[in-house]
């Protein structure tokens, strides 16, 4: 036996051993490869399940706590303190400042959500203050009502998220509101927040063709999705504040992953059908299949062509490596053959090209980046250095005795320090007003003789507050629209008054005016329309302001314009008058 074995030829030999360990180490590593991938998948899976379930969770979080904020914010505000201590049943007040008014406008600047459908304060001496976004809401009834507030009180000032999900479509959010001196309770909030809101969260999130989503709340009550047997032991469960687990239900077998929100303690959990997992491994084991045929033909070609074939493209390789990692990066084997060889030499010429090519990439992004950083450093200006050289102008000039130009220089500082520097964002009218004369000294000085100004103002207005840069959006634009266009010479009227109890502030000149479509596209320009860049600074100056003052003041305040062609043109600004007291905006 010995001899006949000693005696086969030497190709046989190779070939008979090479074949049977070929085919052995193919489906060995064929198997192994499967099997780690299907474990790579479950935990792929699983993994980016608990990523979504956790995004899921962080984002209702979010969400609750900015309504748990925006609560807490009207409960303790000073606002709401007052007018439920000192608010009486019945009484209205009227005026702009109230507290019952002042209390409204805060309702309605922090609740003014897609998602909130009403909004409700009960004071203990029986009144209420309601706001809702959407035309028709049905309120709960009185029952409900005391309920909620029970619930409230006995949560002695936190917060209680009520879920009537399944009644009323709503999640009800009570707390009590206490005196911030007596800690005495004084009212209640109510606030409903619609299902829409919840499903918005998570509409974009799917765990397979048969995959769900399952949100309970503290009491295990759903607030997302289907009953199960999840919910029915979710106690027993989800004990753990996140986790993943194996389930069966109904004969079939479920990945479950899960989270406990710190916040609201609800529980988002991600059912996957392990079927549908399985699923995804289909086409890899069609190639595993298609891999091992292949590997089966090509070791009987290989085994046949051993003795020669093996060595020669091996060596080969092996010095391409040397030079290689020597710095050779232009190395390159031939691509001629067709066999695992020629796919190997292929393999490795495009990755020393790819190599290659990154180097290249790697060297020029650090040039780049020192380049732009360059650049970046090069675009910094410190605006006090402006003020600093324009200070230094100005001595300069007043050591050679030339007050025009220290003059000019201190008002363009000042400008320059309110549109840039000054971080104030109410000012004074006597404050703005320093501010226009500053600007127009500057056209003045421009134009010469060009236009002429005149100022009106009744002292009792000079302290009431108005926005930063609202009166000299103006005048620049009677300046470009009737000085910059007139042929004579301009006169500029700037009048302040009190009338009918606001405050009215009048530009007015008396230059070329402007028809009725160039006016109205002042105050209310076309949406989408394209602006030219010359009048931008006009133009949508005063659109700005006028949005402005009626966001800060109401819609019945803000810019009235009135010109004709050949007439002039009048600006007049209307703002409520305080007399004096402070007004804060939120």
């Amino acid at each position: 036996m010995k001899i006949k074995i000693r005696d086969i030829p030497t190709f046989y030999k190779i070939l008979f051993p090479s074949i049977a360990i070929t085919l052995m180490v193919t489906l060995t590593s064929t198997i192994f490869t499967y099997n780690k991938a299907s474990e790579i998948i479950l935990k792929k899976t699983v993994r980016q399940s608990q990523e979504t379930v956790r995004q899921m969770s962080e984002n209702y979080e979010n969400f609750m706590q900015g309504i748990y904020d925006k609560i807490n914010y009207i409960a303790y505000s000073a606002t709401t303190q007052e007018e439920l201590c000192y608010g009486e049943k019945g009484a209205y007040e009227e005026g702009y400042f109230s507290r019952e008014r002042e209390l409204k406008r805060q309702m309605v600047r922090l609740f003014n959500s897609f998602y909130v459908d009403d909004l409700q304060i009960y004071a203990k001496n029986g009144k209420d203050y309601y706001f809702s976004v959407k035309q028709e809401v049905k309120k709960p009834e009185k029952e409900e009502i005391a309920k909620m507030i029970q619930q409230a009180t006995d949560a002695m000032g936190g917060i209680v998220c009520i879920n009537d999900l399944k009644h009323s479509g709503h999640l009800q959010i009570v707390k009590e509101v206490r005196d911030n001196l007596k800690m005495s309770p004084i009212g209640t909030i109510r606030l409903s927040i619609n299902s829409d809101a919840l499903e918005q969260i998570r509409k974009n999130v799917n765990f397979a063709s048969e995959g769900a989503v399952l949100i309970l709340d503290e009491k295990n009550q759903i607030v997302q999705g289907q009953a199960s047997e999840l919910s029915k032991k979710a106690d027993q469960l989800f004990q753990a504040t996140e986790g993943e687990f194996e389930y069966q239900m109904q004969k079939k077998k479920y990945q479950v992953v899960y989270r406990v929100s710190d916040t609201t303690k609800w529980k988002v959990i991600g059912i996957i059908p392990l079927r549908e997992i399985s699923a995804d491994l289909l086409p890899i084991q069609k190639q595993m299949i298609k891999t091992l045929m292949i590997g089966i033909f090509i070791s009987s070609i290989l085994s046949f062509l051993l003795s020669y074939v093996i060595v020669r493209p091996i060596r080969a390789t092996v010095l391409a490596m040397h030079r290689f990692s020597e710095g050779d990066f232009e190395v390159r084997l031939s691509e001629e053959r067709k066999d695992e060889f020629g796919e190997m030499n292929r393999v490795f010429n495009e990755t020393t090209r790819k190599i290659e090519e990154l180097m290249h990439e790697v060297t020029n992004s650090k040039l780049l980046n020192k380049e732009m950083e360059f650049k970046a450093l090069q675009a910094q200006i410190n605006p006090h250095f402006l003020y600093n050289a324009l200070d230094t102008v100005n001595w300069m000039a007043m050591k050679k005795g030339d007050t025009e130009i220290c003059d000019m220089v201190s008002a363009i500082s000042n400008l320059m320090r309110i549109s840039i520097g000054n971080k104030q964002d109410i000012f004074s009218i006597r404050q703005e007003l320093k501010y226009v004369k500053d600007y127009l000294y500057i056209q003045e000085t421009r134009y010469r003789d060009r236009f002429q100004v005149y100022f009106a103002i009744d002292e009792k207005i000079l302290d009431e507050k108005i926005p930063k840069l609202t009166i000299q959006p103006l005048v620049e634009n009677a300046i470009v629209h009737s000085v910059e266009v007139s042929k004579g010479k301009t006169v500029l009227n700037i009048n302040g008054y009190i009338e009918q109890g606001n405050v009215v502030i009048e530009i007015k000149d008396d230059g070329v005016g402007m028809d009725r479509d160039t006016l109205l596209h002042l105050l209310d320009p076309p949406e989408g329309e394209e602006k030219d860049i010359s009048v931008a600074h006009t133009g949508l100056g005063m659109y700005a302001v006028h949005q402005r003052l009626r966001y800060l003041y109401g819609e019945e305040y803000g810019l009235t314009a009135d010109s004709e062609p050949g007439n002039g043109t009048c600006i007049k600004i209307c703002i409520p008058f305080t007399k004096g007291e402070e007004k804060t905006w939120s």
